[in-house]
């Protein structure tokens, strides 16, 4: 868990090191492009991406991804929230507030995807959850490419709320 947390955060800076073109706009894909809300909800969705897939065939219990995938989008969630609320409350973005709020989030949302991957749900709806991942991660590269105008887009650095 710890080598998932420290080695995805420091894949948030891949993009600034790549040149521009191709290999750069796919790795945007994955990678955080700017200070977004919505950038960082990358550096959930796809380490537990991951992590359902390995854990999953580690231990042929299907249930993992199902439960990886679940916890991925509530932890997207927790962690757009605790941006929104504190942004709100101190009218700028705080990097080490932002890393408490990252680490925090993908620790609970992981240790509660490994208790429920052994549920007998998460194998049994392990299609809705494969159809759930493909739909979300259409949906990050989608506005990766076209991002929307609300405080999800807005650039942390440049945070000034109405």
């Amino acid at each position: 868990m710890i080598v998932v947390i420290v080695g995805w955060t420091c894949m948030h800076f891949v993009h600034e090191i790549l040149p521009s073109g191709v290999i750069s706009a796919i790795a945007g894909c994955i990678f955080p492009v700017n200070e977004t809300a919505w950038e960082h909800m990358k550096m959930i969705w796809y380490p537990f991406l991951a992590a359902g897939i390995f854990h999953g065939r580690r231990t042929g219990c299907s249930g993992y991804f199902s439960s990886f995938v679940l916890c991925a989008a509530a932890g997207m969630m927790i962690q757009l929230g605790a941006f929104a609320f504190y942004q709100s409350l101190t009218q700028t973005g705080i990097l080490i507030v932002d890393i408490i709020i990252y680490v925090s989030s993908m620790i609970a949302c992981m240790l509660l995807a490994f208790e429920l991957g052994q549920k007998k749900w998460a194998s049994k709806y392990l299609f809705l959850f494969v159809i759930a991942a493909v739909l979300i991660t259409a949906g990050i590269v989608y506005l990766t490419f076209f991002p929307g105008n609300g405080y999800v887009f807005m650039d942390n650095h440049d945070f000034q709320p109405h």
